[in-house]
């Protein structure tokens, strides 16, 4: 009975020693890991929609603007003048340079740049640096001496900067040019804040926010693909646009897609949209309004309330529409092991050696037999510190 006990250990020895070195020596499939973004979207062709102001002249004249292209505006602000009659360039030239002048002199003063310091402030500057020249003389330091010189220099020219260039004195010298032109004028205030702009493209009246929920597939399809930029003159015709200010805190993108792609979407949904023609920016945005379906097809509306600057320059746009994005790991759907509480790992090979590496699976294609998985924040062996996973079974 002895022998008998000795004999059947021996054989389960042996098999489970034949077993292990089967199991050493069995081939392993194994696939290196890549790191994707795996989008659903779509590209299409879209509008961009804003809330825009444009004025327009009554009669003919000429256009000034006080601001700069881009700039952003404040409700109520001033920004320009439209004088009614001929102005000549010289005029305008003269009315810019001073007024460049104002702008500054205000901002030097609201940051307290040395120009605006009281004299008394600004001689004791320039005897603080006076004795820095004569320690620096006894030192024979002539580098700084040469420095101490330029910075007495800069003060004293600040100091005249601010006696000559003096807000009211710059004022008198704007008022002095208005007079020598010597037409009528009518100051232009924004109506609305956002960022000035001396561009037009004649959909300002066509696609406005207001009118979103109006807008159709045949509406769409009605609007010129090929919208035309024009600049706005200094030379106003009556009726003629004088300036135009957008809103550039909210604005949409309107598409015309495929009514099979919105299926289980609705509004409020959040989406990112990226433009093709403006260096593929990304923003993101929420699903507005959906028209009715048109054969097969409807219009989308996106509420962007983010700031892009390239969005005031462009109307028509080449833009993708993402639902869904995914980043992570692209694995075969057969490395992919649920454990018996439903947790998800794959084995993962380091020098060699085999990991249990836990996950989450962000996304998967049955039909294409992947899935995008990516390390759970608790696993103590990440994917990112493999080199190689194991496929099917081990």
């Amino acid at each position: 009975m002895k022998k008998f006990f000795i004999t059947v250990i021996c054989i389960a020895i042996a098999a489970m020693v034949g077993y292990g070195i089967k199991y050493a020596v069995t081939p392993i499939n194994t696939q290196k890991l890549s790191y994707i973004t795996q989008e659903n979207a779509i590209n299409t062709n879209g509008f961009i929609i804003r809330d825009e102001w444009v004025m327009y002249s009554r009669s003919a004249g000429t256009a000034y603007h006080s601001v700069a292209e881009g700039e952003r505006v404040s409700k109520d602000s001033t920004i320009g003048s439209l004088f009614y009659g001929d102005v000549s360039d010289d005029s305008i030239k003269e009315l810019t340079v001073v007024d460049n002048k104002i702008k500054k002199t205000k901002t030097e003063k609201s940051e307290e740049l040395i120009s605006t310091l009281d004299s008394n402030t600004l001689e004791n500057n320039i005897y603080e640096r006076e004795n820095d020249i004569i320690d620096a003389a006894q030192d024979n330091d002539i580098l700084s001496i040469a420095k101490y010189k330029k910075d007495i220099n800069s003060l004293r020219q600040s100091n005249q900067l601010a006696a000559d260039n003096t807000e009211q004195e710059l004022e008198n010298q704007r008022e002095q040019i208005l007079n020598s032109i010597g037409v009528n004028k009518e100051d232009i205030y924004a109506q609305i804040s956002g960022v000035f702009t001396t561009y037009v493209d004649g959909y300002e009246t066509e696609l406005v926010p207001n009118d979103i929920e109006n807008y159709d597939v045949s509406y769409f399809e009605g609007l010129s693909q090929s919208p035309k930029i024009q600049k706005i003159d200094n030379k106003i015709n009556a009726g003629g646009a004088v300036c135009k200010i957008v809103n550039n805190h909210v604005w949409y993108v309107m598409m015309d897609i495929p009514s099979d792609t919105i299926e289980g979407r609705e509004v409020g949904d959040n989406v990112k949209l990226r433009f093709n023609n403006m260096a593929d920016a990304v923003v993101k945005g929420s699903i507005n309004s959906v028209s009715a379906e048109e054969n097969g097809r409807v219009i989308l509306t996106v509420k962007c309330p983010t700031y892009l600057e390239s969005a005031f320059s462009y109307r028509l746009v080449d833009v993708d529409l993402i639902f869904e994005s995914y980043e992570g790991y692209k694995v075969p759907i057969q490395s992919v092991r649920t454990e018996d509480d439903g947790s998800k790992k794959v084995i993962g090979i380091k020098e060699n050696r085999e990991h249990d590496c836990y996950c989450d699976v962000l996304f998967t294609n049955t039909d294409a037999g992947y899935a995008i998985i990516e390390s759970t924040d608790n696993a103590e062996n990440k994917l990112s510190q493999m080199e190689r996973i194991v496929v099917g079974e081990r």
